[in-house]
């Protein structure tokens, strides 16, 4: 808060001339010229050829204190604190009453870290000008830094003695109490500061963090209350009281508190947001606190009401629902998101994705398309809009976005998942060089990408090559996750075209009992026991199968032979 006195870097208003004798001679003459000249350049900042001169002049002329003064000034300009301190101390032993002097060896001695040096030329300054209030600001400053924190409130004393009541002095001795943890004495000061500015908010919020890390609840919230009554609309007031109720379970409370800032128009938007963040937070980290749900919806809701042309409003709405896993609000307040704030990477990301999750690829597509433009080469959008094309069974739409995402920045295992789909593209296309080679490189880029491992591992094994490469995989893909009814399947058709019916048949069952097979795994059972010679059981599972998907003519030719 306070710094060193400007005068201790300036020349002292008369600086004596070095002595002249009344028979002065040439020497002396060249002696005044060169002091003359030391002093010009050291005004020009040329410190180094200051000190030359100077150091000629003192060799004709003698030491005085106006000379080494000068010396000590210019060698400390240059960080030379050695020589800096000896002219100082000879300036203050030819002229021990100079003020300007002593100032100087002070300053140097305190860049120098000699901090009780620097204390005692203080204290010897006030001792010949004890009313000097610059001089005290900068030796309460020393003694604070250096732990004598006692003494620097004695000086503030003194200048609270002179100057009468001053609003930074209690709170720099509320400080130095605080830290000797004298607790009386810093509350104090705090009441010193409210006596003299009883409106003072900032002292009236000290106060109470300083109560409440007391965990004295009750002065916190008396004294809280009392700032809101003098400036019912200051934000820091309403959160920190806000957040002192929230401690006590007093949510209505807290929420009347949110509700009158988020009402008021003169409150700035962003304002608002950053309260309802803060009270989403607080639900986040306690998400089986219904009334807290209740307050966080509430403030969120009455946000987005107050501020409907507010883009980052929705944007706090949206991770609200996200949280609570309310996905048909979500999805609204992300397309609000999406127009107020097209620059939202994340927004569009979680709306592409979710329009996925619903099944709805038309959707994804739709928002991928406004996304490409608003956030172009996105390597997120232009994998989610790859995807809903692969849903769409649209392989050469979902080349060109998943191409595309893979030229685009984005992190190493990543961009092993967009190889991976680009990879199940090609293989829907039946273009199997190029599908090898994406997957290739996603197992390049990650090498545990289990998704990679077994959809490669399947393609090659519907296809009767490196069956002993894919059964490989597959076991890497399912000790990756064992319950993964799709793992099971890959690992058990590759047995069956390896001709392991047994073990086929073990692996695709447990498929089946995960009770997420889908009409191709039913499929391939029935072929299983087809081949162990239960023809019955290969009718039941292909019946199974085309019931699960009609449209699965093989399964359709099977039957009816």
């Amino acid at each position: 808060m306070f710094t060193c006195s400007p005068a201790f870097s300036q020349k002292p208003p008369d600086l004596p001339e070095p002595p002249v004798k009344a028979s002065q001679n040439n020497d002396e003459a060249e002696g005044r010229r060169l002091f003359m000249l030391g002093i010009t350049e050291f005004e020009l900042e040329n410190y180094s050829d200051a000190i030359d001169y100077l150091l000629e002049a003192r060799a004709i002329l003698g030491g005085s204190a106006g000379l080494d003064y000068s010396l000590a000034d210019a060698y400390f300009q240059t960080n030379d604190l050695v020589n800096a301190s000896q002219y100082g101390k000879n300036a203050v032993e030819a002229d021990p009453k100079n003020k300007w002097y002593r100032l100087k060896l002070a300053e140097i001695y305190r860049k120098a870290g000699r901090n009780q040096a620097t204390i005692d030329e203080l204290n010897a300054v006030l001792e010949l000008y004890p009313a000097d209030i610059e001089v005290m600001y900068n030796l309460a400053q020393v003694q604070t830094s250096h732990g004598k924190l006692l003494d620097a409130n004695n000086t503030y004393n003194r200048i609270l003695q002179l100057n009468g009541p001053d609003t930074q002095l209690y709170f720099q001795k509320y400080r130095n109490f605080r830290t000797l943890g004298q607790r009386d004495s810093a509350i104090v000061q705090l009441n010193n500061m409210l006596d003299y500015e009883p409106d003072n908010i900032a002292a009236l919020q000290t106060l109470s963090r300083f109560y409440l890390e007391e965990d004295d609840f009750k002065q916190a919230r008396e004294t809280l209350e009392r700032a809101l009554k003098i400036k019912p609309g200051d934000v820091e007031t309403i959160i920190a009281t806000a957040d002192l109720y929230a401690r006590e379970g007093l949510w209505n409370e807290a929420t009347n508190l949110f509700n009158r800032l988020i009402t008021n128009p003169d409150v700035e938007p962003m304002t608002k947001v950053e309260l309802g963040q803060y009270i989403l937070n607080q639900f986040i980290r306690d998400q089986g606190n219904e009334a807290l749900k209740e307050s966080t919806e509430q403030i969120i809701s009455l946000i987005v009401e107050e501020e409907p042309e507010f883009g980052y409003a929705w944007a706090l709405a949206a991770e609200y629902y996200s949280n609570i896993g309310d996905d048909d609000s979500l999805l609204s307040v992300l397309i609000e998101t999406n127009r107020l704030l097209p620059e939202n990477e994340p927004a569009w990301r979680q709306r592409i994705q979710l329009h996925l999750v619903n099944d709805d690829p038309d959707a994804a597509i739709e928002a991928g398309l406004s996304a490409d433009e608003a956030i172009p080469d996105d390597a997120f959008v232009l994998f989610l809009v790859g995807n809903a094309y692969l849903m769409k069974s649209e392989p050469k739409q979902a080349i060109e976005w998943l191409e595309r995402a893979s030229a685009a920045p984005s992190q190493r295992d990543f961009r092993s998942s967009i190889y991976t789909t680009l990879g199940d593209s090609y293989s829907q296309q039946e273009t199997w060089e190029k599908a090898d080679e994406a997957y290739e490189m996603a197992l390049r880029l990650n090498a545990a990408n289990d998704v990679a491992l077994n959809n490669y591992a399947y393609f090659l094994s519907d296809r009767d090559v490196r069956l002993d490469d894919a059964l490989e995989m597959a076991e890497k893909a399912i000790a990756a996750e064992p319950e993964n009814a799709s793992y099971l399947d890959t690992v058990g058709w590759i047995h069956y075209k390896l001709g392991n019916y047994e073990e086929a048949l073990k692996f695709i069952l447990a498929s089946v009992e995960t009770g997420r097979a889908s009409a191709v795994v039913m499929d391939h059972l029935g072929d299983v026991y087809d081949a162990l010679g239960d023809t019955e059981k290969a009718r039941e599972w292909w019946q199974k199968s085309l019931e699960k998907d009609p449209d699965k003519e093989s399964v359709n030719e099977k039957l009816s032979e």
